[in-house]
């Protein structure tokens, strides 16, 4: 069985903006749920003797199977978070695995790994650290900071991240807001993708402001050379928050967005029961993961889908691998124990999705999750957890491993 993103979406309030046009998706109907993928969900035990365990768990067909699996810890970083992390491949295959001031790279195909620290403060996000960096295929460092008054400011190193030097910025798109970087990719061609979150507040207001929010738009531009120019930002959509886009093997750009908005005169009155966000007394109608992809290589996006039903399933990326299969990793947070990444399978590029789902982690909180593959096959998934509920008390308190699976057919 299969199910698709959004079964049916009513759209509204459609915004001129440029030349394009967004519509925003309102509700789905309920025809289909990622509570319980697969017909079956584990206990709160089950989930905990899974995170401790060599194996993860798969719910399929009312069953719930154990798939064998290798994970690997990695050191504590002290100003670690389960939200800080980066996963992605380098030149000559290289592995990168990053959480903040710790980088850990295997030049083996993950068999083993060395660690490279930086000295930060552990209650700053610091400037020399590993979040938003990449390696270029001539070897350059990339990374890219947010400045608040200056938008997203790129910097290059030749010498392993010694010395950085600024090579462009890209400004924020409309006053009274604050511009914002999801993950960058250096796609295989060596490309550099770089999505953005453009939230626009109703009034003049601090830029730490979260709300009230006008409107959110989510961007994406594309830089052909190493990032010292970009093209264009082109429109993915409205209200998404933290997007990561992938490149699947068929050239298709895949964003997977965290979608977030308050609530709208439009909306009906029951839509906080529409949208499952009720059951967790959350302020936002909408703290859910949806998708848009572009076959143009982001000058253009398809309307924005949902993928993920439950409120708190809100941050994902995924990774195309071989026959058209896309594996989208997300974390997972109410109620609390039984918090923890998952992922669902697609066998068409995420156009459909499968009715099961892989339990891959558990804490009470939980974290990001990247994967990466080499072969099409094989994976690589990297998250943290911590099983301090508190944000700030989770610095330094986050712990990371490496797992290294398959899908089981």
């Amino acid at each position: 069985m299969k199910f698709h993103g959004l079964l049916m979406i009513i759209f509204v309030c459609g915004t001129v903006f440029g030349e394009e046009k967004v519509s925003e998706p309102e509700y789905a109907q309920r025809g289909w749920s990622t509570v319980a993928l697969g017909g079956i969900l584990p206990t709160a035990e089950q989930l905990k003797q899974m995170h401790q365990s060599s194996y993860i768990l798969r719910s399929v067909n009312n069953k719930l199977e154990k798939v064998e699996v290798e994970k690997i810890s990695l050191p504590l970083d002290p100003c670690g978070h389960t939200q800080r992390l980066g996963l992605f491949v380098g030149p000559d295959k290289a592995i990168y695995a990053t959480q903040c001031s710790l980088m850990s790279k295997s030049s083996d195909g993950g068999k083993t790994w060395t660690h490279l620290r930086r000295k930060v403060d552990k209650n700053e996000m610091p400037n020399d650290h590993f979040m938003n960096f990449r390696v270029l295929p001539d070897g350059t460092w990339i990374q890219a900071r947010d400045i608040k008054k200056q938008g997203i400011v790129f910097y290059v190193s030749n010498d392993e991240g010694q010395v950085w030097t600024q090579v462009t910025r890209i400004n924020k798109q409309f006053n009274n807001s604050r511009l914002l970087i999801g993950d960058m990719e250096v796609f295989p061609n060596g490309d550099l993708g770089v999505p953005l979150t453009n939230v626009i507040f109703k009034d003049k207001k601090s830029e730490n402001d979260i709300v009230p929010w006008k409107s959110v738009k989510s961007l994406f531009c594309l830089s052909t050379d190493g990032g010292r120019s970009f093209s264009n930002t082109r429109i993915i959509g409205e209200w998404g928050h933290e997007i990561n886009v992938s490149k699947l093997s068929s050239g298709r750009l895949l964003a997977v967005i965290r979608y977030q908005r308050p609530l709208l005169p439009t909306d009906p009155s029951n839509i906080f029961v529409l949208t499952g966000s009720k059951r967790f007394n959350q302020p936002f109608p909408y703290k859910h993961l949806f998708l848009a992809d572009s076959t143009d290589n982001g000058k253009s996006w398809s309307p924005l889908r949902q993928l993920t039903t439950e409120s708190g399933q809100c941050h994902g990326q995924a990774v195309g691998l071989a026959n058209g299969r896309v594996v989208v990793s997300y974390d997972h947070r109410y109620p609390r124990v039984m918090a923890g990444a998952r992922a669902v399978v697609s066998d068409d590029e995420g156009q459909t999705w499968r009715d099961e789902v892989y339990y891959l982690s558990n804490g009470m909180v939980g974290g990001f999750a990247r994967t990466i593959t080499l072969d099409g096959i094989e994976m690589i998934t990297l998250t943290g957890t911590s099983d301090l509920v508190n944000y700030d008390s989770s610095i330094g308190a986050s712990y990371f491993s490496l797992i290294r699976w398959r899908l089981a057919n």
